[in-house]
């Protein structure tokens, strides 16, 4: 069943694309901004040539995954903005085929960019941290655990959490980017390949 607004990698050509490292930087590096920039932007971040830049981007453009948002005229030269598109983008773990070890080394990966993140702030920033969470204000935060849902619930989860997000993927005026790694699996599905 295709998802609406979902972006599916489904063959091992978009799984590349997708998997390569500096095409994760862009994604995060734009993720990070939310707002459109332009290719030079990201060249810059990436202390790259931005033929080079423009190269990874048009790959991620080839999957959907970049859009073309506007031009502006900048000194006379038209500068062309792009923006990451609005639709969520799955790596497929739900597809039986033969990609699984690919898209397990990329959920991987994705989470440990993640968590390193996380990691490196706790330890650089503690204090900071701990002041801010005394006055009230949470720069970082991790919940674990377990709930109990139906499959209609777990359904409205995910789809409240993806309408949130979407939500809050572009920056404005007193917004800050916030990384997360979210992940929820039925668990009690383990239980019963081991047992049965």
């Amino acid at each position: 069943m295709e998802r609406k607004n979902y972006i599916v990698l489904k063959t091992d050509k978009e799984l590349k694309i997708f998997m390569s490292p500096v095409r994760q930087k862009i994604i995060k590096i734009m993720s990070r901004e939310g707002r459109s920039v332009t290719s030079k932007h990201i060249a810059d971040k990436l202390n790259t040539s931005p033929s080079s830049a423009q190269h990874h981007i048009k790959q991620l453009e080839q999957i959907g995954i970049i859009e073309f948002d506007h031009n502006e005229i900048i000194n006379g030269i038209t500068a062309r903005y792009l923006r990451l598109s609005d639709k969520t983008v799955s790596i497929g773990q739900d597809l039986n085929d033969g990609l699984s070890l690919e898209r397990d080394a990329l959920a991987r990966s994705i989470i440990n960019e993640t968590y390193n993140g996380y990691n490196e702030l706790i330890t650089s920033k503690r204090e900071l941290i701990s002041e801010e969470y005394r006055n009230g204000n949470r720069l970082v935060d991790q919940l674990t655990g377990v709930v109990h849902l139906t499959t209609h619930e777990a359904n409205e989860l995910f789809s409240i959490i993806d309408d949130f997000i979407k939500k809050h993927s572009r920056a404005s005026d007193n917004t800050h980017p916030f990384e997360y790694a979210l992940i929820a699996y039925r668990s009690d599905l383990n239980d019963n390949d081991r047992n049965g």
